[in-house]
This record gives C-alpha cells, structure tokens and sequence, in this order.
C-alpha cells in the first residue's frame, strides 16, 4: 500500500470518514520520531496513530490506538494517509526529531497518589474524560447511565441547534464507538446481559439521533447495525436452558417492540432475528410468533408495512425451519408467495428440477403482482429469461432478451448468440434505436464500443462531454483531434465555476487523462489556463504539478 493508492485498501464508508477528519483539521500533529512518523487525531476522543514509510512512499507499517475492530484500517489512519501525502506533495513534510518518549514505562514510575493525582486534574478538564473514568472503574455503579453519558458527551460536542452536521457525524459516534469496545469485553468475560443492556443504550442513542443528523456518509448507521451485530453476537453465547435466558430474551424482545423503531423497521426486524437461538424456549416462542403474526403498523406507509410483513415471514420461515421441519418451513412459503424471497426461491427451485411451466407461472404472475416495484418485475423478468433457456425457447429469449438489454448489457452476448451473421446488422439497428433516447447510456455506449462503431461513439462524446475521459482509447488515433477538442471544451466547462482547492485537484485530475490521449495539446491548454486563472493561486499550485 502506498501514500499514492491507499484508497482503494480502505473501505468506502471508513474512507468518506477519514476525509471528513483530515478536511476538518482533526490531525492536529504530526512528527517524526526517528523510524516512523506520530500523528495525532482529536475528536470527542483522541487517537494516536504511526505510520512507517519507505522512501517512495510505501506504507510498511501504520497503526491506530483506537477500539475500531471491523477492518484493517480505520478512519484516523485514512486522516493521517491524507495529510502525509498533502504535505509531501506541496514539500511541507519535515523530518524534525521528537524524544522517543515510552509514555506507559514513564506511568509506571509513578506512586499511586501521584497517578490519582494526574487523573482527577484530566477528569476535572472534561465532563467527558471524568464520564470514562468513572464508566471504567466503577464497578460496583451505574455503567449503563455512564455509558450513556459518554455517548451523549460526543453527540453534545458537535451539536448545534439541535443537529449535526454531516462533518461531524463521526465524530459524534466516538462516544458510542468507544462503548462498542467495551461491549466486546463483556462478551468475552460473559456478562452477557450487561454487554446486551450497553448495545442498547447505543441503539436507543444513535437511532435519536440519526434524526437529528446528516448522516449521508452512512456512519451512524453503521454503529446501529454493530450494535445489533453485536447482540447477535451475545444471544449466541447464551444457553437455551439457562436460567436466565427468558430474560436476556424479554430485555431484547421489548425494546425491539418500542416505537424507536416505527419508522426503521428493518433495524427492529433485525433485532427480532437476534432471539432466534433463544426460540427453542416455548414460551420465547410463543412470544414472538404472536408478535409476527399481528397486523402491520398501520400509520407506516405502504412500503414500510410491505416491507416490515415480508422480513416477518422470513423470520417465522427460519423459526419452523430450525425448530419445526423443512417441510413445515415449506409449505409456509408457499402460503406467502406475495414475499418476493419466497416467490424467488420457489422458482428456482422449480428450475433445478425442469418443472419449467411452473416456474413460467410463477414469474408471470410476479410481474403482474409487482407493477408498481420496478426492480422486483426486472427480477421476475430475469428469472423468466432463465425459464426460457433452460426450456430451449428461442423466440422467448428473443423478445424478453431485447427488452432485458434495456437494462443490462449483460443481455448483449446472449442476443447476439441467437441470430444469424445475415439476420444480426438489422437487429442491431433495432437495439442502436431502442438504446439511443433512452436514459441507459452505458449501455448504448458498450454495445457500440462492443460493435466497434465508432462514428457513433463519437456523436455521443461530442453530445456527453464526460464520456470522452473514459472512452478516448476506443476513438485513438482515428479522431485524434475531435478527442481533443472534446476534452477542451469539457475541461472549460468544469473550471469556469471552480473556487476551490478540491475543484482545482479534480480539473486537473481530468486533465491528466488528458495528457495521456494528447500530450502536447494538453501541456497548450494548461499554459492557457495558467493565464486565464493566474488570480488564483491555489489554481496555478496545482496546474504546476502537471
């Protein structure tokens, strides 16, 4: 992994975070120690992070103190790779000395009093530190009120009028974040109930508050489905049998019932599908087959009750699997085709056994059934598809093939394979028409690049600017001067609003590309761009990288 592509090591979600941290300024330092670089990253909490780098910018080793356990890297270390690379690349990176100081070695030196004494100063500081201490070393007190103080303590330091806005989002989930590692701890210690009743408080905390937030970088949704993650993770180290397992159920069971969840129906469906172990237990059974047999919330709209019945039935299809037969497990689906998992897998399963007729039936009757949900009609089409090659019919692929290709190029080989040389240029004239004026565009332009036409990749770079960054090499070196006109113009386009450093790196990005389809016309327009925008500096730094 290397300063230049640790992006795609990362990620989307942790990235878009790690960003949002480096933009906001949270690594606040950043120093060389003699054999690899220190970074601090603030936020509710802060982390410590190193990194090693060889002379060309390889990342031999990096590490983070935080508790984040979900992948490789995490968001702090994405912080600190961006900063590293920012300040290499505009010559800002020093190599001053810092005293490698061992901290825990110093810690241990100290008496007891003394480290008291340290700690009550830092708690005395901030609420939020004086919340973690006493969550860590109250044993005997209230965890879960101090657990939720910690979560409240980061929501509160980035609120404003009530919300949080989406570059503090994460930084609001530390607090939740760090209860998450502690629930871990829980787990594997086997207090079960309390790592439950930890996770939540996370839940009850971050699903208030992914109201009140913009949360579109997804990070306060991922800390919700952890959390449930993680009682799911609990509940299966718990024993049916066990005395207590009646109520780790009902602590589950009657919060997932709470209206917290009335418009988020998949979080409670999902917490429902946690007590599955435990329904082995009758009269936990009993319990939960009587809430999934009851009507749906009416006041919920029609997708969400559609939605909320559907994840029902699948829950109540794995109870008679698991406890009851596969028999009695099939026959329920049966019952409930109007579930687009059950009708998918009765047709597949009608497929392997070259019941196709069947199978036909049932995909028809879904397309009928579904028309007011597009994708599950594309799905009932595809499986329709499939009917048809199993069963040899041609002239079904044919048609269905042709108005599947709309949507998927994927369609394109399999069309083309059921015409003769003769029959296929008027048939590709058919698909070039049915293509051209629709909003699938991709694969318009596949299925000329496939047929080689590039007249006509051309027109559409011409009439789509931004295609020409992704599609030069397929009209190189025929129309080596309309590429670069293409890319002239489209480049104008994207710098004539630009008034800002990450605009100016993404016009230059394009322009890059560029140089690889027409060098010496690039290096023209990057000395005229130089001249019309020599008002902005930050412009020119970055067109003197080029």
């Amino acid at each position: 992994m290397n300063l230049n592509d640790f992006e795609s090591y990362f990620d989307e979600i942790i990235l878009e975070r790690g960003i949002n941290y480096y933009t906001s300024g949270s690594v606040v330092s950043l120093e060389y120690d003699g054999t690899e670089w220190v970074a601090e990253v603030i936020g509710s909490h802060d982390y410590t992070v190193t990194v090693t780098l060889s002379e060309d910018g390889e990342i031999t080793d990096t590490y983070c103190d935080c508790p984040y356990d979900m992948g490789e890297y995490c968001k702090h270390q994405a912080a600190v790779f961006y900063t590293l690379r920012d300040e290499i690349e505009s010559g800002e990176l020093t190599s001053k000395k810092k005293k490698n100081i061992n901290l825990e070695e110093l810690l241990e030196r100290l008496d007891k009093k003394t480290l008291v004494s340290i700690l009550m100063e830092y708690a005395g500081k901030t609420k939020r530190m004086k919340e973690e201490l006493l969550l860590r070393c109250d044993e005997q007190g209230d965890t879960l009120k101090y657990a939720r103080n910690v979560i409240r303590s980061s929501i509160d330091n980035v609120k404003y009028r009530g919300f949080v806005e989406y570059a503090d989002a994460a930084r609001a989930a530390d607090g939740a974040d760090n209860i998450l590692y502690m629930v871990n701890g829980k787990i594997n210690s086997g207090d079960i109930s309390t790592a439950i009743s930890l996770c939540i408080v996370i839940l009850e905390e971050m699903v208030d508050l992914i109201a009140n937030c913009d949360d579109s970088g997804g990070g306060i949704g991922d800390i919700i489905a952890e959390s449930i993650e993680k009682i799911d993770e609990a509940v299966c180290a718990v024993r049916v049998e066990e005395q207590n397992s009646e109520k780790i159920f009902d602590i589950i069971y009657n919060h997932a019932q709470g209206k917290l969840y009335n418009d988020w129906p998949d979080w409670r469906i999902s917490l429902l599908h946690t007590l599955l172990p435990l329904c082995g237990n009758n009269k936990n059974r009993t319990k939960i087959e009587k809430y999934l047999s009851k009507k749906e919330n009416t006041e919920s709209n029609e997708w969400i009750r559609k939605f909320e019945e559907h994840r029902r039935q699948k829950l109540q299809y794995e109870i008679l699997r698991r406890y009851d037969s596969k028999k009695a497990a099939d026959s329920y689906m049966k019952q409930h085709l109007d579930n687009s998992d059950f009708r998918e897998a009765v047709i597949q399963n009608a497929i392997s056994k070259g019941n196709y007729k069947k199978a036909l039936k049932l995909c028809l009757e879904g397309e009928r059934n579904d028309k007011p949900y597009a994708g599950l009609v594309s799905k009932w089409k595809e499986l329709r598809y499939t009917v048809y090659e199993k069963s040899k019919n041609i002239q079904g692929q044919k048609a269905l093939g042709l108005e599947l290709l709309q949507g998927s190029f994927n369609y394109f080989s399999k069309l083309k394979a059921l015409y003769t040389k003769k029959e296929w240029p008027g048939i590709l004239q058919i698909i070039l028409e049915k293509l051209r004026n629709t909003s699938f565009r991709d694969v318009y332009v596949k299925v000329i690049i496939q047929e080689d036409l590039k007249p006509l990749l051309l027109e559409y770079c011409n009439k789509y600017n931004d295609y020409i960054t992704s599609y030069y090499k397929h009209l190189l070196p025929n129309y080596k001067d309309d590429v670069s006109k293409i890319f002239w113009k489209y480049i104008k386009e994207k710098a004539s609003p630009v008034n800002n450093r990450n605009y100016y790196k993404s016009v230059c990005d394009i322009i890059k590309v560029y140089k690889k389809a027409c060098k010496k016309d690039a290096l023209k327009m990057i000395d005229e761009l130089a001249v019309e925008y020599g008002r902005r500096p930050a412009f020119l730094d970055e067109l003197s990288k080029l």
